[in-house]
């Protein structure tokens, strides 16, 4: 039950795993993020160069200065315009008055503009809850994703001549980029773009190159609200986890108590003896394990029943043969003491034997009967034309023998003719046998919902008041010990096993008037309902 309950939080939780292993990798949505960045930088650079209408690099430095004040911060990346030998001219960080918000170059001496975003509260990652989640991100990232070969942003730290490879590109009349590394303990890149500034009245690669356009911006905030949304979701995963394992421990509890509850039962079913001390008792349940429950506790009782059966079965079969095999022994020791051959005990001796095989093929009968595994060949018998021919067998000697036919319709039952002609000759012999000579016998076929209902009444002096359920017990018998010889008491137990077999019902009592009235309840067949 523990590995169940283990497998059953682990399947719960790998659920949230899979997705949140999926989340904390957002380099796809950050890589358009940046590229974004980097569109809206050239795109700012692009505006800048071409509002620049100087002549040539002698007038770009006024030039520029001039549109920088005008812009009054609505840029959100740091500009800077060189002449043709890199010469610093002008920069967006030291025209803004100055301020404490972080500089998109936070190595940087100058103070950064207005325009920046203002970061008050501390950085989402460094709480200790996404340093916890994604310790093991970085730890895989550090041991199997080579660190980028990227320089620093204090690579124009400081500097009133900016040549680096990009602003190169530009002064030759090309696009230039770079990424570098950023400082000051932020864990972020400064993305560069250099355009080109063409002299008044040129364009293109054609023209006359006065300047260059710096534009640059670190990636900080982009990765501040990746942090962020990081952030959100493993606070999302943290309260996941915990409903996941309420929820496991709730399907636990509802799963694994009750399994723990049937195990029990089924230890305990048996004592030491192999006898039955108890029984599954189900539960109220209507899921699956309810069902099963419920299945284990007919199957026990099955098998109670039937452990019973036994039991009772040899005990009855050891009284009953007792009694011819003492009869046997003892007319065996009379004629081996007879000094002459006498007829009358090897007769007797004859008698027991036959007996006692009539004894023993009753009681295989019966228990093939009770084991259910009788496998006979069933066909569709209308009783109202099986009785009329099973009745031709009983002679005037035997009484009046009257049938009678209440059935609207073909009175139809499924079964082997040979255990229906068993199951109603027995009464019938019973009757016949308690009737007085020249009684009458009157057998009555009626339809009573999905069963047909057959009365045997005769005019025998009737059962002991009370004591109608006796009758169908094995080897019970009411009849004169003169007349037992030649019966075993097995007959309506035999009819009342096959009854059961079949679905339907057995029962003995007096009836009004005198006599005794047998009733046999049969399944109406399928086919005649139809």
């Amino acid at each position: 039950m523990k590995s169940l309950s283990f497998r059953l939080l682990l399947f719960n939780i790998l659920l949230l795993f899979l997705p949140m292993g999926s989340l904390l990798y957002l380099d796809t949505y950050e890589r358009q993020l940046l590229s974004s960045q980097e569109a809206s930088m050239i795109q700012q650079g692009r505006l800048l160069g071409s509002a620049l209408s100087a002549p040539d690099s002698s007038g770009l430095e006024k030039e520029a200065l001039r549109i920088l004040r005008n812009l009054d911060e609505r840029v959100d990346a740091r500009l800077r315009v060189v002449d043709t030998n890199g010469k610093l001219l002008a920069d967006s960080a030291t025209i803004f008055p100055a301020d404490t918000r972080v500089s998109p170059e936070p190595s940087s001496k100058v103070p950064s503009s207005k325009s920046l975003e203002v970061f008050s509260e501390p950085a989402p990652n460094a709480r200790l809850l996404y340093r916890i989640a994604v310790f093991p991100v970085n730890v895989i990232r550090r041991l199997f994703i080579p660190p980028s070969n990227y320089s620093t942003a204090e690579f124009y730290s400081g500097q009133q001549v900016l040549l680096g490879p990009e602003i190169k590109s530009a002064l030759e009349g090309r696009y230039g980029s770079t990424t570098r590394y950023s400082t000051g303990g932020q864990v972020s890149v400064t993305l560069y773009s250099a355009i080109p500034v063409f002299a008044e009245g040129s364009s293109g690669a054609s023209g006359d190159v006065i300047g260059a356009v710096l534009v640059s911006r670190s990636s900080y905030g982009i990765l501040r609200n990746l942090y962020q949304l990081r952030l959100d979701i493993i606070k999302i995963f943290c309260v996941a986890i915990a409903v996941s394992l309420c929820l496991s421990l709730l399907h636990s509890l509802t799963i694994t108590r009750p399994l723990k509850k049937l195990k029990a039962e089924a230890e305990n079913i048996l004592d030491t003896s192999l006898k039955f001390s108890g029984h599954f008792r189900g539960l109220r349940r209507k899921d699956e394990i309810g069902d099963l429950s419920r299945s284990l506790a007919a199957l026990s009782e099955k098998l109670e029943k039937r452990s019973v059966f036994i039991e009772t079965f040899v005990s009855d079969l050891y009284h009953e043969l007792k009694n011819p095999l003492t009869a046997i022994r003892g007319q065996a020791e009379l004629s081996i003491a007879s000094p002459q051959k006498d007829d009358a005990l090897l007769a007797g001796i004859q008698s027991e034997e036959h007996r006692m095989e009539r004894l023993l093929a009753q009681l295989r009968e019966l228990s093939s009967i009770d084991s259910g595994l009788e496998n006979k060949k069933r066909e569709i018998i209308d009783m109202a034309e099986f009785i009329p021919l099973l009745l031709k067998r009983y002679t005037r000697a035997d009484g009046n023998l009257i049938f009678t036919d209440n059935a609207a319709d073909k009175a139809q039952v499924f079964i082997n003719p040979d255990t229906l002609t068993q199951v109603l000759t027995n009464p019938i012999d019973n009757a016949v046998s308690f009737s007085p000579p020249g009684g009458k016998i009157i057998i009555t076929l009626d339809a009573e919902e999905n069963f047909w209902r057959l009365t045997i009444d005769d005019e025998g002096p009737g059962i002991i008041e009370g004591s109608g359920t006796r009758y169908f017990e094995r080897f019970y018998s009411e009849r004169p010990s003169e007349e037992r010889a030649g019966h075993s008491g097995l007959g309506l137990a035999i009819v009342k096993a096959i009854c059961e077999s079949e679905g339907g019902s057995s029962s003995l009592e007096n009836r009004q008037g005198g006599g005794a009235r047998f009733t046999l309840h049969l399944k109406i067949s399928v086919c005649s309902q139809k």
